[in-house]
């Protein structure tokens, strides 16, 4: 069952579609210019007048990440509602932050002059420029870094104006340790933001070569550094132009499992809808199909990392991790992993899933296509294992636990009601 799949360069790689509200930076800009002053404006009441200056910052992000996640949305609905709820825990996050720092102070300060002039001088056009800048990688050019860092001290100096004469000595300098060391620590994370957006921008972009599987079809693929992904049926694989020790990152939609090859420059990424795999040398699975609405990570050797949006979690051997989106990543049940993986065993398990969600694995595993003309038999649900090898296993399994039986209606597969059942009725 397991096929040899090479790459084609004349397939468009997962491209944008035009059903999405972000199908290029264009529309990103368009939505930019709709949405800022509302974003703006709610981010503001959130944070704060003392915390005003933190805005344009807040907003930007929110529109780097829904770049990262343009493939989910569907329509503009969708892409304000992402928009707002980032937003808003962006301002959440960017507030807490803040309250540790006074925390550490020992005292509340008046808000910075500098800051609140900062904030009115920072429009539109400057924050689509950030966040054009994130969305390649742009380095920080080091008129930028001076003027960060200039600005970081006329605000130490000023926090540091206020403290009272009978302050201690040792307080006074760690307050510019925790400064300083904020300074590096936001400088690091803006590179580390840009050359995320980088990644993820190779990975969709047009040029990148697409591997895809059909139906009842396993595809095995061999990267450019020696790492080999098993592609599950009816899956795609978007390998970047510049694959390579500088951009070991891939695309996913659908399933797949990784072996890393392992002593190699820098980490191996896996991006899917909702989740970016980091690995290093080791072994996982990774399911994310469309209509999945989540995505699975199970790691059979060695260990992973997984971020979520600005939440990372570690996986290691023998676990495996579900994400959800809109909510906090947790430990995936063994039913859950078994059905993200237990295909390289050469099994397909269900665990208490609706007839609606069985019967495209029976298309994906088994090339079936099987009808239920009563929908109100969707809901019925199935639990069974079975061989990929035996599409017979799979359909008994399908009547045993739903109690439905499989015929056929003219030339169609179908699953209906028992005759006995049938009758009684």
């Amino acid at each position: 069952m397991s096929t040899p799949v090479s790459h084609r360069e004349g397939d468009a790689a997962i491209p944008l579609p035009l059903r999405t509200p972000l199908a290029d930076e264009n529309a990103l800009h368009d939505a930019f210019l709709a949405e800022y002053p509302t974003l703006a404006a709610e981010a503001k009441a959130e944070l704060g007048a003392e915390a005003a200056a933190l805005t344009p910052k807040v907003v930007e992000g929110a529109f780097v990440r829904a770049w990262d996640a343009r493939a989910r949305f569907r329509t503009p609905a969708e892409l304000h509602q992402f928009l707002v709820e980032d937003v808003h825990h962006a301002a959440a996050r960017a507030l807490s932050r803040r309250a540790a720092a006074h925390r550490f102070a020992g005292h509340d300060t008046p808000q910075s002059k500098h800051a609140a002039h900062a904030a009115a001088e920072v429009d539109m056009e400057q924050s689509w420029a950030h966040v054009v800048h994130a969305l390649h990688g742009e380095p920080h050019s080091p008129q930028a870094l001076a003027q960060a860092a200039a600005l970081s001290r006329h605000e130490a100096a000023e926090h540091i104006a206020v403290i009272e004469k009978g302050v201690p000595v040792w307080k006074v300098v760690a307050i510019i340790v925790v400064v300083v060391g904020v300074l590096a620590g936001a400088v690091a994370l803006m590179n580390y933001i840009g050359a995320d957006a980088k990644t993820a921008a190779a990975v969709n972009a047009g040029d990148a070569r697409v591997v895809t599987s059909l139906p009842a079809q396993v595809g095995v693929v061999t990267l450019d550094d020696g790492s080999t992904v098993r592609l599950a049926p009816e899956s795609k694989l978007s390998i970047p132009k510049g694959f390579g020790p500088d951009l070991r990152a891939v695309k996913l939609e659908g399933a797949a499992t990784f072996a890393v090859a392992a002593g190699k420059p820098g980490k191996f990424q896996v991006h899917t809808r909702d989740a970016i795999v980091v690995a290093k040398g080791t072994k996982f699975t990774v399911r994310s199909y469309e209509g999945d609405g989540n995505t699975t990570i199970v790691v059979s050797e060695g260990s992973v990392d997984v971020r979520h949006g600005e939440d990372a979690r570690p996986v290691t051997a023998g676990s495996g991790l579900l994400v959800v989106p809109g909510q906090s990543p947790r430990a995936a049940t063994k039913d859950e992993a078994d059905a993200a993986a237990a295909w390289n065993d050469g099994t397909l398990a269900v665990v208490d899933r609706p007839l609606r969600e069985v019967l495209p694995q029976l298309r994906r595993w088994y090339g079936l296509t099987v009808n239920v003309p009563q929908t109100a038999l969707l809901e019925r649900t199935a639990t069974f294992r079975a061989s990929l090898d035996s599409s017979r296993q799979a359909i008994h399994g399908i009547e045993q636990s739903t109690g439905l039986e499989f015929g056929y209606i003219g030339p169609n597969m179908v699953f209906r009601e028992r005759a006995a059942a049938a009758k009684k009725k």
